[in-house]
């Protein structure tokens, strides 16, 4: 199943029961809460452009608009989701989109990063949308810092689970933008604590409609859903989650 055909399949289940906030750690359930604070962890002020790389089903660019920022632009590989979204998106693969000569103040992935194959060359093309100046704010799970047996297998299950998404460290996300000629100004390593994090955690106990959808639609693919570290835990005496959310705010 590509990236395409999973938000095909499973954004419309999502909305239904979440709303179009297609995160896993919430700074706030309202879009436009949740915005503010992305507002000020990635310095977006209203006068800026911002692009939302991979934008799912809206809902951060509708609370960017919310709190007054009007130059919104989100592209979504996924069709589904621009016939669910309440507002305009742009429909594409992010690698092949053309820009028509745009640049942008802000770039932002929330919970998006993890999806692009080539790292390297996204990092470049986003680079390259900047204008002077410009920032990219990047929030999303990032693996724990030298995984036991049981995150290890955590995160190799997650990747499985939300159609082949990429965990990375700490570490490895700053690594990896400061190739590409950017550093890394602020963000937070982890945010569980500033964090909502109840959906994730029902979703990964097969808790809840969204879950039990979800797992009936990737076995029609032939697919587990398998969320066990939980159950693993028990058995080896551990606790600990195999990710963390963590953001990042780049300049050059």
């Amino acid at each position: 199943m590509t990236t395409a055909e999973y938000y095909d399949e499973f954004s419309e289940l999502w909305g239904r029961e979440y709303g179009p906030l297609m995160q896993t750690a919430l700074f706030a359930k309202e879009p436009k809460d949740f915005a503010h604070v992305v507002m000020g962890r990635g310095i977006i002020l209203p006068g800026h452009s911002v692009l939302d790389v991979g934008c799912g089903l809206g809902g951060v660019m509708s609370g960017l608009m919310a709190n007054g920022v009007e130059d919104v632009t989100g592209v979504t590989i996924s069709k589904r989701q621009v016939e669910l979204a309440e507002l305009s998106l742009e429909l594409a693969d992010f690698m092949e989109w053309d820009d028509r000569g745009r640049r942008f103040d802000r770039l932002i992935f929330c919970e998006s990063f993890g999806y692009f194959e080539e790292p390297g060359r996204l990092i470049e093309k986003c680079v390259g949308l900047l204008n002077p100046g410009g920032m990219i704010y990047v929030k999303d799970l990032c693996a724990v810092n030298d995984p036991d047996l049981l995150q290890q297998y955590g995160l190799a299950q997650m990747g499985k689970l939300w159609g082949g998404y990429r965990t990375y460290s700490v570490v490895e996300m700053a690594w990896m933008w400061g190739m590409g000629g950017m550093r890394r100004v602020g963000g937070g390593d982890n945010l569980w604590r500033e964090t909502d994090i109840t959906q994730f955690m029902a979703f990964v106990r097969g808790e809840g409609a969204f879950a039990a959808a979800h797992r009936e639609k990737l076995a029609e693919f032939g697919m587990g859903q398998q969320p066990v570290w939980e159950e693993l835990g028990r058995q080896l005496q551990t606790t600990q989650l195999p990710v963390k959310a963590s953001d990042f705010l780049f300049t050059k």
